[in-house]
């Protein structure tokens, strides 16, 4: 799991940490991610989301990475936590 802001890189007996941002895109706006999971995530902060589509980015160090996700479950003002599948 991916945690915001904080990733471990290990090469050969070296380890080393890397800026890590964590983000969902609905409708045009951006929402912070706390954690990322293999399917599912948790928002940085409590707001309430339809499920719907969007996409979810990661950036590590300098390299970004989105993808295409359908959120399967809602984002409630009382949990953090959504799941979502991958489209």
């Amino acid at each position: 799991m991916l945690n915001h802001n904080q990733s471990i890189e290990q090469f050969g007996n070296a380890v080393f940490s890397a800026d890590v941002k964590l983000h969902l895109y609905v409708a045009g706006t951006q929402y912070e991610l706390g954690h990322l999971g293999p399917d599912f995530a948790f928002l940085a902060e409590l707001q309430s989301l339809d499920a719907s589509e969007g996409e979810i980015e990661t950036v590590v160090g300098n390299i970004v990475t989105r993808w295409p996700v359908r959120l399967t479950s809602p984002v409630t003002i009382d949990s953090l936590r959504f799941t979502f599948e991958p489209i």
